[in-house]
């Protein structure tokens, strides 16, 4: 299954680089001296590792049919508000209303129990307010998937990364492994196309991948009912929101807002010295560096920052407790 999952995955990623080129669907990677063209929807390979990958979790027993209805419901409705968003541009407030849309087939089809786990208290029940936390889950983490990717495998690491350290908490809490065969499953998806998205990329994720890869965090968050983990390893994620939309004061398109981070001639990246431009994780990470980093010294950075953020999150609620 794993083995299936991964090569549809890198298949339909190849697919999309050979088809992009040639259709001309190309975007500028503004990072590099070269300034390369680079196929810019990345999303169909995602997709295709989940299609094939839940069938078969379903053809052998590990998840039921209302389950993979409801997750490959809330998939496609995320892969078409990405798609749609890279064709026409979507306006932000749009993108903030639709993105509740992927919630819609969980709520519907009930595959969630609204019993968060707590420190000290356990799973609690709040079965009112937990949809309402689902549907504004669904769009923050697909905008805010889509606000994080802004450098060469810096989307889909943050994914892996929190994914990996949810499957690590799951088995050292007791769960065995075919109960989280579909986290599993997930996450051979996401690390077999982050192998094309890594500096230096192959491909972009676009919006079509930003919305598809944002919205597993949730799906795997109610799965597997990690709500405070995910949320604790998701602090990079809501920092960068945070101090974009408080420095721009609102939801802006990106194209009417300043770069916070600018290439010198060597290729190196610096923090915007503009007052005006918006301060994101990107930024604060140059901020540090008197001389600027390049491309390969930032990335690794942010791959390292995310990975430690998944790590401490999940020594922390296994320090607190979680079974």
């Amino acid at each position: 299954m794993l083995a299936a999952t991964g090569l549809a995955t890198a298949l339909a990623t190849i697919a999309s680089i050979v088809a992009e080129k040639k259709l001309g669907i190309l975007c500028t990677d503004v990072h590099k001296i070269s300034r390369p063209k680079i196929p810019c929807i990345g999303g169909f390979g995602v997709l295709a590792g989940i299609l094939t990958g839940f069938p078969l979790l379903l053809i052998n027993g590990y998840i039921d049919l209302t389950y993979l209805e409801a997750f490959l419901s809330s998939i496609l409705i995320s892969f078409a508000i990405g798609l749609a968003d890279d064709v026409i541009d979507l306006k932000s407030r749009w993108k903030i209303v639709l993105g509740i849309l992927p919630a819609i087939p969980i709520l519907l089809l009930h595959v969630y129990e609204p019993r968060p786990w707590i420190p000290m208290a356990g799973f609690i029940r709040i079965s009112t307010l937990y949809p309402l936390l689902l549907l504004a889950a669904f769009t923050v983490y697909q905008n805010g998937a889509n606000m994080i990717d802004t450098h060469n495998g810096t989307l889909p690491i943050f994914v892996l990364s929190t994914h990996l350290f949810a499957f690590a908490t799951k088995l050292l809490t007791g769960s065995d492994i075919a109960s989280c065969l579909p986290l599993l499953t997930v996450i051979v998806t996401v690390l077999v196309y982050s192998l094309f998205n890594v500096y230096p990329a192959k491909i972009f994720n676009g919006n079509t991948g930003a919305f598809i890869l944002g919205a597993t965090i949730p799906l795997m968050l109610v799965k597997y009912r990690l709500e405070l983990y995910y949320i604790m390893a998701s602090v990079p994620m809501f920092i960068n929101g945070f101090y974009y939309i408080a420095s721009v004061r609102g939801f802006l398109q990106k194209e009417s807002v300043k770069r916070p981070t600018y290439v010198d001639e060597k290729g190196c990246i610096h923090a915007s010295k503009d007052p005006s431009a918006p301060i994101t994780l990107v930024r604060l990470v140059t901020g540090f560096a008197r001389n600027g980093l390049s491309e390969k010294e930032l990335v690794a950075a942010l791959y390292t920052i995310f990975m430690l953020s998944s790590l401490i999150s999940a020594a922390l609620i296994i320090a607190m407790g979680y079974r």
